[in-house]
């Protein structure tokens, strides 16, 4: 169960901020204009860039979840038990505090600070999406993933209001363990609905981790 009183406001007050962030990218009415430009990017935000942004606020999420634990969340790679082969990049990595290896992080003010974890000490791998549909659940990086870590998440900025069963059912037959989203929009009407519960349902998941 979600704590009560202050733990309740911070972790709504954190998903609140991030997600007003999001969503306003996702419904101003100058960026879907620039966005349906098919073939060409020139003026437009790369949705690769708008995906590392969503993944990183939920990085910072995180490390404060576990704050004061051994355990921190990383973007990388997972390097396999013989140091041999990395596994695909990771949007998340949730891992023991530490790392092999760290490509500009040394910086003291880092552009990008992108971590290679050993498997040992991998927990959980999450993938990040951004408007999300059952087609784009991606089969094969879970199976490949799964290789490193038991615990593979997925987790969507948005998706259409009528396809979270279908998703969440989609992701769990896939091997995902768990499926998470901030909110739906609907394309048709832009109504957006808050998913204020699954996301206190992500902090306690995170919350048990270090127990």
């Amino acid at each position: 169960m979600m704590k009560e009183g202050h733990a309740k406001v911070l972790a709504k007050e954190r998903y609140y901020i991030i997600k007003a962030g999001l969503q306003t990218y996702r419904l101003d009415s100058f960026i879907r204009t620039i966005d349906k430009q098919k073939g060409s990017n020139k003026g437009a935000i790369l949705s690769f860039v708008r995906g590392l942004r969503f993944s990183a606020l939920l990085i910072y999420a995180i490390r404060e979840i576990l704050s004061g634990s051994n355990l921190t969340a990383n973007w990388g790679h997972i390097i396999d038990e013989d140091g041999e082969l990395c596994s695909r990049e990771c949007d998340i990595i949730i891992h023991k505090k530490g790392h092999y290896s760290r490509w500009n992080g040394g910086n003291p003010d880092p552009i990008m600070d992108f971590r290679f974890i050993l498997q040992q000490n991998a927990i959980v791998v999450i993938s990040c999406k951004s408007f999300l549909e059952k087609s784009k659940i991606e089969q094969d990086y879970c199976t490949d993933m799964k290789r490193y870590v038991d615990q593979v998440w997925l987790f969507a900025e948005c998706c259409g209001p009528k396809s979270v069963k279908i998703i969440t059912e989609e992701a769990y037959n896939i091997g995902y363990n768990h499926f998470f989203h901030l909110y739906t929009w609907n394309k048709s009407t832009d109504t957006i609905e808050d998913a204020e519960k699954v996301w206190f349902d992500f902090v306690e998941k995170i919350e048990l981790l270090k127990l």
